[in-house]
Parts: C-alpha cells; structure tokens; sequence
C-alpha cells in the first residue's frame, strides 16, 4: 500500500466515523466516534511526514555504512 491509499483509507475511516457520530444517540458514543474520526484525519495528514523522515533516516544509515566500509 502506497501513501496515497493509506491516506484515502484514513479519511475514508475519519469520515465513517463522522457518520456514525452524528447517528449516536448517547453522547459518549458521539463524543468517541468524533475523537476517533479526528485521529484518523491527523494521521492520514502525517503520512507524508512520516514518509519523509523515514527516507532521510534510511539515507542517513547508507551514508554512514558507505563512510565506514
């Protein structure tokens, strides 16, 4: 899975639970689909980030290898 469709698969689940927050007749419901939904989005937002600090750290640790060998 690519970051593209991991995060559509974040904001496709961040708005599921919208949904479902919305749809939730007691407030503690609402109020855990709402903060799920928000976790979603942040991560799906993060992906990118993440992806990008993982590359450099990976080129940082062949950098250092081709330094030492």
């Amino acid at each position: 899975m690519d970051d593209e469709q991991l995060a559509d698969l974040h904001r496709f689940l961040a708005e599921h639970h919208r949904k479902l927050a919305k749809e939730a007749a007691l407030d503690v419901v609402q109020q855990y689909h709402a903060d799920l939904a928000q976790r979603l989005a942040d991560e799906a937002a993060l992906i990118y980030r993440r992806t990008a600090i993982a590359q450099r750290l990976r080129e940082g640790e062949q950098r250092k290898k081709d330094e030492l060998g």
